[in-house]
């Protein structure tokens, strides 16, 4: 069942992701929409996948921050091709990058995969709080504009969700909380008393261990200052990355800087979901925030299909990103394999 479960949970995952993409794309006039994509202008979506690589390697550098704390130095390059083989395992299994760009890291360097884990876990948990950040930026800058947009397609329902389960099942939930927090009370002093020496629970123990160790390295780092730049200058890159292609489509060339930031942070709540690439959940929800800009759909008179040029910039601006991520993972995925095997041909054989 251990090994069934990340099988059915990746294929979900893809289920939803082609349902998504149905939902997207299904009334689209696709003769139309290509007609439209072959008129934008590249150059901008070029730059666009420049600062996409400059956040990248910014991000590989970053990492290398994390991890002089607990005492390793692994090469730039060798952390590139992790965070970019990270990436690219992303879109095939969501959520399983962070566990390979550990695993690449371990391979070429010797870092322990539980504490380099520990540091990409805080790498997570610092870009939620940019993130919503940003959305905060956003609301309260231009709350008449925005506000009702994150209320309608974020919160509203969920808000009213929640309430309603709260009312009907509001004990049960609190006395099962109660349980739950009694269960890890009681599991705590086990592992700390009488258990604390057995074989499985001593391996559990040292690599929660480990992975305690990475994400306690930002106390511990001495280029704080270069982190927090590094880390600036990943998310200004990612606005970047969106703002350039406004002017690569003629309807949202119009748009301003502030407008590029609402849909970049848009986006990146459409990357977070969990399937393949972002695939559908970022084109509905940048399609949906250009509707704000009176970027509607419209009929085809005499197919009767519909005309969306905000799925178009949405479609624009994933595939470069697409693009990007695909061919600087293959790359470093194709420079890590002739890296094993070179190191391996240097291995001294084993005797027998």
């Amino acid at each position: 069942m251990q090994t069934l479960w990340p099988r059915i949970r990746n294929y979900l995952f893809l289920a939803v992701a082609v349902g998504l993409i149905y939902i997207v794309f299904k009334d689209v006039d696709f003769a139309w929409m290509w007609n439209e994509i072959k008129q934008a202008n590249f150059a901008w979506i070029g730059l666009s996948i420049v600062c996409g690589i400059m956040a990248m390697a910014s991000r590989a550098y970053r990492w290398k921050l994390l991890l002089e704390p607990l005492g390793y130095k692994p090469g730039f390059l060798h952390l590139f091709y992790g965070v970019s083989i990270g990436y690219f395992a992303n879109i095939a299994l969501p959520r399983m990058g962070e566990v390979v760009r550990c695993t690449i890291l371990n391979q070429t360097d010797n870092v322990p995969v539980n504490q380099s884990f520990g540091t990409v876990i805080l790498e997570r948990v610092i870009d939620v709080v940019m993130l919503f950040g940003l959305i905060g930026l956003v609301v309260f800058t231009r709350y008449d504009l925005f506000g009702d947009f994150f209320m309608k397609e974020f919160f509203s329902g969920k808000i009213g969700g929640l309430s309603k389960l709260m009312e009907r099942y509001g004990l049960l939930l609190l006395l099962l909380g109660l349980a739950l927090l009694l269960a890890l009370i009681v599991f705590i002093y086990l592992v700390r008393g009488p258990w604390k020496n057995k074989g499985i629970v001593k391996k559990v123990s040292g690599f929660l261990a480990g992975i305690g160790d990475g994400l306690i390295t930002l106390f511990k780092m001495k280029r704080k200052w270069a982190f927090l730049f590094h880390t600036l200058f990943i998310w200004g890159n990612y606005f970047l990355m969106t703002w350039v292609c406004v002017y690569s489509y003629e309807p949202t060339a119009g748009l301003g800087p502030f407008d590029g930031l609402f849909l970049m942070v848009v986006g990146g709540l459409g990357m977070t979901a969990p399937v393949q690439g972002g695939f559908g959940a970022f084109h509905y929800l940048v399609e949906k925030a250009l509707m704000i800009y009176q970027i509607n759909p419209s009929i085809n008179p005499l197919s009767g299909a519909e005309l969306r040029p905000g799925l178009v910039f949405a479609t624009i601006v994933h595939t470069g990103q697409f693009v990007m991520t695909v061919v600087l993972g293959a790359l470093s995925l194709m420079a890590f394999t002739l890296f094993r095997r070179k190191k391996s041909n240097h291995e001294p054989a084993s005797n027998p």
